[in-house]
């Protein structure tokens, strides 16, 4: 399993990728990155320490269940 040191390095790395052209739109995206490795660190560490997650967790979202319609048989006119 990856722990806290490895995403704080890839943090790093994304803010220095940030860094080269600060005012791009990749730059604004690099800045996310950094930030979202952050908070994975801060979870794990939290995690390791015992102390609940403060990293929320977004649940997926369910499609709604669709049921399949039968086939309508043609009447038959005899």
């Amino acid at each position: 399993m990856v722990g806290a040191p490895y995403y704080r390095l890839e943090a790093e790395r994304c803010r220095k990728r940030a860094a080269d052209d600060p005012a791009s739109e990749s730059a604004k995206r690099w800045r996310q990155l950094a930030a979202e490795y952050d908070q994975l660190a801060d979870a794990l560490e939290a995690e390791e320490e015992g102390a609940p997650s403060t990293a929320q967790r977004t649940p997926m979202q369910q499609q709604p269940m669709q049921q399949q319609q039968s086939k309508a048989e043609p009447e038959d006119d005899t």
